[in-house]
């Protein structure tokens, strides 16, 4: 077929920046036959990608998008590369068009032909510095556009390539954002990949750093997540295997989880006393669950009282150690002082970094503002160094919800305690425990049916196939039923004891009339009601 004639079945619609090939280029690429895909080569993708290749350019049919009417197929190519100007990821010179196939028209893109990134990993073994640059420009532009546009860009490094030193995004498919779960996957990738190569572990430390000063750039605004320490426990979740490949994922991890502070995992290491902790659970040694503490040191004493009276020294805490309570320094300092292993609840971050939920109540925010300027500096870098959550098979502990990917900002109620119990299942875990709806009880599969257990002070776990379990809190009465609330587990045997204990409720109110703390909060502790 001549170009000629070509030309009057297709339409170019537009580029980035500019439009540098004619529909003579596009018919000439597309004469050449469709380049054949597989899992090597310079080009990987699906055996269906309707993909050509010249010396110059790279072409590709979106064969899956069809129109009969070619205003419709314009709109849409149109719409589709607004979309691309506004992601600022793809090559100024990248251009969209339609083609018409018999009565339909196709809608395509045709792009300068880039080195992918793959191809140059695998070439160059021993450019260190070269690689690690290269790393960390995906991964600004990754992290970039997520932060921006609240996508993600496919993963694969495959879809990005160099013009000379600048780096483009080459896929057409853009994705829906998971809270870093295939971010932290691709990442898990590289380290499997490179570590016994070129990624020493000199270049793994500085990307760790670098990455962790992106995920804080970009990511500072987020609400309600720590995006490094989110990455860093999602890789801490994958599989290495051990020596060079386990070294460079522990030293990915640590970094992330510690970034550029001061303090070392000596100072301030509770991910190794959570490991050392999470060995409990197969033992059957009672174990104190307490949960949302949240600042009240009277509630907080009364509950330690009765754990040291009945010779129990395990101590569990599921965040929210500060927040709503008027004594967020005596709590910590307490529970460090009894060797208690705590997880980070929502408010314990947002005391940590002053980074608050957009839809915290106002009463929350308050205290939380004044938590933080009443903690010394060493306080509010022990909270936002805690743990996001504790795995050991059959065992998860979290915050929140076990489904939630940030770890303690969902909450376990009648409405999602199915999703989770059914995710537990899919994900091997029998058992996990929960803070964060301050509601004491436990939600349980039974002959496939949800049910709730709420009213018995005993309950034996090994009865369920799977089970959620919230201690109440210690601090914040809810459902109307004031006092101190927690549990003692027995992990191996699955036996658990729910309690509740009075306190002096009326000291801890003259402290937070003192310091003008909200009605509200105040109103909270008399009757265990939120409104």
């Amino acid at each position: 077929m001549k170009s000629i004639a070509y030309t009057k079945k297709l339409k170019i619609v537009g580029g980035i920046e500019t439009v540098a090939v004619t529909t003579g280029d596009i018919a000439a690429l597309l004469q050449q036959g469709r380049q054949e895909l597989g899992r090597e080569g310079d080009f990987i993708g699906k055996s269906t990608t309707s993909l050509y290749v010249g010396d110059h350019y790279v072409l590709k049919l979106h064969t899956e998008q069809i129109f009969s009417d070619a205003d419709i197929a314009y709109k849409w190519t149109d719409h589709h590369l607004k979309n691309e100007r506004e992601a600022g990821v793809y090559h100024p010179q990248r251009c969209w068009f339609i083609k018409k196939h018999q009565a339909l028209w196709v809608p395509g893109n045709i792009t300068p032909r880039l080195q992918a990134v793959h191809t140059i990993f695998e070439s160059l073994i021993e450019a260190e510095e070269e690689h690690l640059n290269l790393l960390t420009d995906i991964t600004a532009m990754y992290l970039d556009y997520t932060a921006r546009i609240d996508k993600r860009l496919d993963e694969g490094l495959s879809n990005f390539g160099l013009d000379g030193h600048k780096l483009y995004y080459l896929d057409d498919d853009i994705f829906k954002w998971d809270q870093f779960n295939a971010f932290s996957a691709l990442t898990a990738g590289w380290i499997r990949r490179y570590s016994t190569s070129w990624l020493s572990a000199t270049i793994t430390k500085r990307f760790a750093k670098k990455l962790g000063q992106q995920l804080e750039h970009f990511f500072k605004n987020q609400e309600g997540m720590d995006a490094s320490q989110v990455v860093a426990e999602q890789l801490h979740g994958m599989f290495f295997a051990a020596g060079e490949i386990q070294d460079a994922a522990n030293i990915l991890i640590e970094i992330l989880r510690y970034g550029t502070s001061k303090h070392t995992p000596k100072e301030h290491d509770h991910f190794a006393d959570l490991e050392s902790f999470a060995e409990y659970f197969h033992e059957d040694e009672p174990i104190a669950v307490l949960a949302d503490v949240h600042a009240n040191l009277p509630a907080l004493e009364v509950v330690l009282e009765e754990v040291r009276r009945r010779g129990i020294t395990r101590i569990f805490v599921l965040g929210d150690l500060v927040g709503y309570g008027p004594h967020p320094e005596a709590c910590i300092d307490l529970l460090c002082k009894v060797g208690a292993v705590s997880l980070q609840g929502n408010h314990d971050y947002a005391v940590a970094t002053g980074n608050m939920v957009r839809s915290i109540t106002s009463s929350s925010s308050w205290t939380a503002d004044w938590s933080i300027k009443r903690l010394e500096k060493k306080h509010r870098s022990y909270l936002k160094h805690l743990p996001l959550r504790m795995i050991h098979r059959p065992w998860l502990a979290v915050h929140g919800a076990p489904i939630d990917k940030t770890f303690f900002n969902a909450y376990v109620y009648e409405p999602t305690a199915e999703a989770n119990l059914h995710w537990m299942q899919k994900e091997n875990y029998r058992f996990a425990l929960h803070g964060h709806s301050h509601l004491q009880g436990v939600y349980a599969l039974s002959h496939g049916q949800v049910i709730c257990i709420k009213d018995q002070t005993t309950i034996d776990l090994d009865l369920y196939p799977v089970a959620l379990i919230c201690p109440g809190s210690v601090g914040q009465p809810r459902g109307g039923m004031i006092g101190a609330t927690f549990a003692i587990l027995k992990p191996l045997s699955g036996q658990l004891e729910l309690l509740r204990l009075d306190y002096d409720v009326k000291e801890v109110i003259q402290d937070m009339i003192i310091e003008q703390f909200p009605e509200q909060l105040i109103r909270l502790l008399k009757t265990g009601m939120s409104t």
